[in-house]
């Protein structure tokens, strides 16, 4: 299009609120001004849907704030209890207890690279529940690592599958 047939342009925006004037001139006869839009909404526009949304939003800010961490503040997954899960599962599967401390470690293993590395970031702000799997996964190969470092002999239990954050069998530890 060329300067002579393009579009006239557009109106301003009638979504805004208007605050409409008339005034009277010298002579007497009544002339309307320009519309001066108002960012003032009236008494009018307050309606309690809008008063529950916003109390809603405002609560569930407060909520989300209040959590500790980015990862749970982004994600809602919690580590902890996927820790104890992981955890358990290799407890089960090796029938032996594994220390204490070992779902804190993978939890806080979590915690530390979520906001330093950003391929984790990703993985685990996937849709659906395709975030928490990962965590799981993650958390599975982070175990088969340590108990490698740490106990090996538990380790060469373990199927090798595991240590690529795949699920051990339901059933018990084959002899």
């Amino acid at each position: 299009m060329n300067s002579m047939t393009s579009r006239p342009k557009k109106s301003p925006s009638s979504k805004g609120r208007c605050k409409r004037t008339v005034t009277k001139c010298c002579s007497g006869a009544s002339v309307k001004r320009r519309a001066v839009p108002s960012n003032r909404k009236s008494a009018f526009d307050t309606n309690a849907a809008t008063t529950v949304r916003r109390n809603l939003r405002a609560t569930y800010r407060a909520w989300r704030s209040s959590l500790r961490t980015a990862l749970e503040r982004d994600t809602l997954l919690c580590p902890e209890a996927i820790a104890d899960s992981v955890a358990a599962e290799a407890s089960r599967y090796l029938g032996v207890e594994l220390p204490a401390d070992f779902p804190a470690r993978l939890a806080a293993k979590a915690y530390y690279l979520y906001p330093r590395h950003r391929h984790f970031h990703a993985v685990l702000n996937r849709p659906g529940n395709r975030g928490r799997d990962n965590l799981y996964v993650y958390m599975r190969h982070w175990t088969a690592g340590w108990l490698k470092r740490e106990r090996f002999a538990l380790y060469k239990k373990l199927p090798w599958e595991y240590a690529l954050g795949r699920r051990l069998p339901s059933g018990k530890m084959r002899a």
